[in-house]
């Protein structure tokens, strides 16, 4: 299992952006304001966990489901 990755956020008035620091992953992902849905723009590096903030909003270990 990879490390963890840092994910910093933008905050716009439509959402949460949050994108991987580490160059080699591209990891990128928002969090709809209105609706509170998260949606994975670029899935980046599958075997990396990925840990971010941005003020009182916290993303937990992802549970993913079998394809």
């Amino acid at each position: 299992m990879s490390a963890y990755h840092e994910l910093t956020c933008t905050i716009s008035p439509g959402g949460l952006l949050f994108t991987c620091v580490d160059d080699d992953c591209g990891r990128r992902l928002v969090i709809d304001r209105d609706r509170g849905e998260l949606v994975v723009i670029d899935r980046g590096d599958p075997e990396a966990l990925h840990r971010g903030f941005a003020g009182g909003v916290r993303m937990p270990a992802p549970r993913v489901a079998p394809a």
